[in-house]
């Protein structure tokens, strides 16, 4: 199956260059028989409240986040990237370590590190018996090292990865209407086919500077961040 991924892909990549076909035909397609051949995803009964950072881009203001942490409750926090030195010291000063993780955005360098936050990347958490796996990076839309992958990539990169109960990711599944249109949204095929293959109930995803839900084919439920909200599932 694995190798149909990657034929898809190509395939895909030749229509979307001739610029005169109905791509909406194909996203619709390759999508619906990933639900014919894995079905519904799997139901997740246990509950977890996230709290997550999205894309503040050195934007975060601390007396209104300040307010929101000591208002609201959670579980656990994490940073899904493209954060900037002063947004990750203002939620130092709110968030215990102990209750927080992240992953690096494409225009991040490895903070991570240097704070001595825990990554999630690659890395399965659990949290009220809920597993959480985590994905850096984007689409690699041009040749600055950044936390990035190609499609065949991410691909590669779930291979080896078992089912969870959530994915959180900086970037979304693939969006076949922005293949070689714009190519830092696209999206990653190798998110897509994990959450059908996986069953994944829950994916949390930022990188587009959006807030909203939507179910896929399959039942998954897809959420975007921008800025912080907490998730309660």
């Amino acid at each position: 199956m694995q190798s149909s991924f990657r034929k898809f892909y190509s395939f895909l990549n030749k229509k979307n260059e001739k610029e005169n076909n109905n791509i909406s035909m194909y996203k619709e397609d390759y999508e619906q028989k990933l639900y014919n051949l894995y079905g519904n995803c799997n139901v997740l009964n246990k509950k977890v409240k996230l709290l997550i950072i999205a894309d503040t881009h050195g934007a975060l203001n601390e007396n209104e986040f300040r307010e929101f942490v000591n208002n609201n409750y959670y579980d656990f926090c994490i940073m899904v990237g493209d954060h900037y030195n002063r947004d990750i010291e203002i939620v130092l000063k709110y968030i215990d370590k102990n209750r927080l993780c992240g992953l690096l955005g494409n225009h991040d360098y490895d903070y991570l590190k240097d704070y001595n936050i825990f990554n999630l990347n690659g890395k399965i958490i659990q949290v009220n018996g809920i597993s959480i796996l985590g994905m850096q990076g984007s689409f690699k839309y041009k040749s600055i090292d950044f936390p990035s992958f190609t499609e065949e990539e991410s691909i590669n990169f779930f291979e080896d990865k078992p089912s969870v109960d959530i994915l959180i990711s900086h970037d979304r599944k693939l969006d076949p209407y922005k293949v070689n249109r714009d190519p830092a949204h696209q999206g990653l095929i190798g998110i897509t086919n994990y959450i059908y293959k996986n069953k994944i109930p829950i994916h949390i995803h930022g990188h587009i500077h959006d807030n909203y839900e939507e179910l896929m084919l399959n039942g998954t439920k897809e959420i975007s961040v921008f800025g912080y909200k907490i998730i309660e599932i």
